[in-house]
């Protein structure tokens, strides 16, 4: 297990010359009118993270970090964490898709919605070798045929297999297709109040902030054993978006693992 950071510098903060006393790489993007941003990758193990740490909160620098596992640890663990990390596209109709594909959503903070149509994409989406995406503003999970073939062939259950249409033609995109999960757990989260709970005044839904360090702890006696994928109960996010982890079983993440696909960060869960 390690806490990765992605340490983001302005030009503004004229940090070059101290950084060049660091033994890490950096990478700079640069930015309309001739400004640029300064990018690094570090680990907390790693001998520079001190420095750079200080560095960071005196220049009020974005960080955003988030914890990566072994293959080990991701296999050892009886329920894991599966997020998309790999966006492509935007659902469609852009102004309006909500209303579109969910129900019941609430208009304040976005909890509660339950999807009552498939998600339109603008076009084929460009997938490269990844074998699964999802939508800019939607926390959702779509995948190529060749791993619902697999899902089916191992006995995956707690999910349906959802066609995503083309805005154009309203006919099913060939390249993927939305992985639904169709079963949830009951109230499981422990240490909850270290995730900043918050209680929207409109619907009465309690959100958390999204955990990024080391193992979320779950109550093993809250989670189905019936299926393979869950959602969880709580509800997670900030402003007017939100959404629930999704929770895969030992066998499905060990799917994952063994036909290397690409697209989605596994993160395994400790059950207390």
């Amino acid at each position: 297990m390690q806490i990765a950071h992605k340490l983001t510098f302005s030009h503004r903060d004229e940090v070059d010359s101290v950084l060049k006393a660091f033994t890490i790489n950096t990478k700079q993007s640069i930015l309309p009118g001739g400004g640029y941003l300064i990018h690094i990758d570090v680990a907390e193990d790693d001998i520079e993270w001190p420095r750079l740490r200080m560095l960071a909160r005196e220049k009020n620098a974005v960080d955003v970090y988030t914890t990566i596992f072994t293959a080990a640890e991701i296999e050892a663990a009886e329920w894991v964490r599966l997020s998309p990390a790999y966006e492509q596209g935007y659902p469609q109709p852009e102004d309006g898709w909500e209303e579109a594909t969910y129900a019941h959503a609430c208009p304040e903070c976005g909890a509660g919605y339950q999807q009552i149509a498939p998600f339109r994409l603008r076009r084929e989406p460009r997938l490269g070798r990844h074998d699964f995406m999802s939508l800019y503003w939607a926390y959702t999970l779509f995948a190529t045929p060749a791993v619902f073939a697999m899902l089916a062939e191992a006995g995956i259950t707690g999910y349906e297999q959802w066609p995503a249409l083309l805005r154009s033609s309203a006919e099913p995109s060939q390249l993927v297709m939305q992985v639904l999960c169709t079963a949830a757990a009951h109230p499981a989260l422990v240490d909850a109040d270290d995730l900043e709970p918050v209680v929207c005044p409109q619907c009465g839904v309690t959100r958390y902030r999204t955990h990024k360090r080391g193992m979320m702890r779950l109550r093993s006696e809250a989670l189905r054993r019936d299926v393979d994928m869950q959602l969880t109960h709580e509800w997670f996010g900030s402003g007017g978006y939100s959404f629930r982890e999704l929770l895969v079983s030992q066998r499905l993440a060990r799917l994952v693992l063994q036909h290397g696909w690409r697209g989605v960060r596994l993160q395994p869960v400790l059950l207390v």
